[in-house]
């Protein structure tokens, strides 16, 4: 009977201690550009040094990746920098991640118009 409470409170631990770290900010990307990723970066406006890559490969159309934040990161509104396998790039702006769970990424190389849809 002990072991069986111990084993109920470690899994209840296991899961407050996920929801008390889990950030309201995280959010999936889902790649629906038509164009391999090879470069995420999320920044807050006005701060246009993107340095940290989120992605350890190519993120492929269709594919998804999840971003996690940390607290030491504030506010709501982000922009996000993508770098192509052909090293161009697009911003996609004004991401409000407080409402925002998942983000769709869509492209139009032609006219070079980024954009998104989410929910």
């Amino acid at each position: 009977m002990a072991s069986r409470f111990a084993a109920a409170l470690v899994a209840a631990l296991v899961l407050f201690s996920a929801s008390v770290f889990a950030d309201d900010r995280d959010f999936t990307v889902v790649n629906g550009t038509g164009y391999d990723i090879k470069g995420l970066f999320i920044n807050p406006p006005g701060d246009n040094v993107f340095n940290e890559n989120e992605l350890k490969g190519v993120l492929g159309d269709g594919n998804k990746f999840d971003v996690k934040f940390t607290g030491a990161d504030k506010g709501c509104t982000w922009n996000m920098k993508v770098t192509w396998t052909d090293d161009s790039w697009s911003i996609f702006r004004g991401l409000d991640l407080c409402k925002i769970s998942t983000v769709t990424l869509k492209y139009n190389k032609a006219t070079d118009t980024a954009s998104y849809t989410w929910d």
